[in-house]
């Protein structure tokens, strides 16, 4: 039987790992948690062939990965079993699983994107939420276009590089003036990369900025993002990984600056995942999914997907959610973290939506720090665009009309 949480309770759970507490006027009565659907990215993987885009302004070699690109490291599944243990753990505590042994057939569905990274990361998080119990771990053929996750790419969805660059612009005035206001970031990585004391020193805040439709009709970008996004990403991928300190952005990168420059990776973002045109595109279909899992009386109590940052980007876009996690950047979706929507039920028989997001710190990644409820990831609940005035929780039919308001109109 799923407990029952007094409120007071309840307030307490959702802070468990530095979340804030919920705001409860809306429910009445004692609250249940009765499902859970988490949306988490891959965890640790070797750099992107062509990812730190950055050759012309970084003169020393780049660090070599054992793993070869793209693919989930063993540090990086070993982090991603963590969170597994992590989540039996809590999920346990709210209800939803019970504290040990294999679950039910159909309690839990865990459902991953075609990468290695991803697959990889959803095997790694079912042995750790169930040792030893071979948890079916759901997918597509490796490296096809599953259109949950690349519904583009799939042409699942109906997407035109011309539209979607005017989109963009029209809501957030493009690249140029999304950049405009983090001048002292892009110096930073300046420094970091060492093109500051070339002659003449780099200025890539200068550089020409361009969003434009690319031959194929997606999209081409060109600029201080298309520049420093990935090579943001690439130095927080070191230090997660553990690398030594001297090949953290080549000894120059401090945590604190990892993550000053984190939002430069979620910059790319504000591109190609959180403007509406977009959001509807990459993230639709598994709006859609969840939106049904949140509906539905019978549907499974835990619900799994990983997949990719632009799919959390763009679901949070959906759901008017936005976050800053220990550690990174605004937005920027953390390395092997989830976006989590749970479904609570008052004692009159109502159904409320929370959101939250949870994530293990960068040096919890890089030391491979156990997890447990006593020492969790970073656990935050997130502000919904449907929420009343003064509460956190939407109720579920305002959260599903949102949703659909937002999955219907560009």
């Amino acid at each position: 039987m799923k407990p029952f949480l007094p409120i007071l309770a309840f307030a307490a759970l959702l802070a468990v790992g530095g979340g804030a507490s919920a705001q409860t006027a809306g429910p009445q009565g004692p609250l249940k948690v009765e499902r859970t659907v988490m949306l988490y990215r891959h965890g640790i993987r070797a750099p992107l062939p062509g990812e730190a885009a950055v050759d012309a302004y970084a003169h020393p070699p780049w660090p070599v990965w054992s793993t070869p690109p793209s693919l989930l490291t063993p540090h990086g599944r070993e982090a991603a079993r963590l969170m597994g243990v992590y989540d039996r753990q809590r999920l346990a505590s709210q209800g939803l699983a019970a504290p040990e042994g294999c679950p039910a057939p159909g309690a839990i569905v865990i459902w991953t994107n075609t990468a290695q990274r991803t697959i990889a990361s959803g095997e790694a998080f079912a042995e750790g939420f169930a040792p030893g119990c071979h948890l079916a771990v759901g997918h597509q053929p490796l490296d096809t276009e599953d259109p949950l996750f690349h519904s583009v790419e799939a042409k699942a969805v109906e997407f035109s590089g011309a539209k979607a660059a005017a989109a963009i612009t029209a809501e957030n005035g493009g690249p140029a003036a999304l950049v405009a206001p983090y001048a002292a970031k892009i110096r930073e990585m300046e420094r970091v990369l060492g093109c500051d004391r070339t002659q003449p020193p780099c200025d890539i805040a200068s550089a020409p900025t361009r969003l434009a439709p690319s031959p194929d009709d997606g999209l081409a970008l060109d600029g201080p993002i298309a520049i420093l996004s990935g090579t943001a990403q690439v130095f927080m991928l070191q230090y997660a990984e553990g690398l030594p300190l001297d090949q953290v952005g080549w000894g120059r990168a401090t945590p604190r600056t990892l993550e000053d420059v984190s939002r430069l990776h979620a910059l790319l973002f504000d591109i190609h995942a959180r403007p509406r045109y977009m959001a509807r595109r990459i993230g639709g279909p598994m709006a859609r999914r969840i939106s049904g899992i949140l509906a539905a009386k019978d549907a499974p109590a835990v619900n799994v997907f990983v997949g990719h940052d632009n799919n959390i980007a763009a679901l949070a876009s959906l759901i008017g959610a936005h976050f800053k996690m220990d550690g990174y950047g605004q937005d920027d979706p953390p390395i092997g973290g989830a976006l989590e929507l749970q479904v609570f039920v008052d004692g009159q028989g109502r159904r409320f939506v929370g959101a939250f997001y949870e994530a293990q710190t960068p040096d919890q990644l890089r030391s491979l720090a156990p997890l447990s409820l006593a020492s969790p990831p970073v656990r935050r609940e997130l502000d919904l665009a449907c929420h009343a005035p003064g509460q956190r929780l939407c109720r579920l039919e305002d959260f599903l009309v949102a949703l659909d308001r937002r999955l219907s109109a560009d």
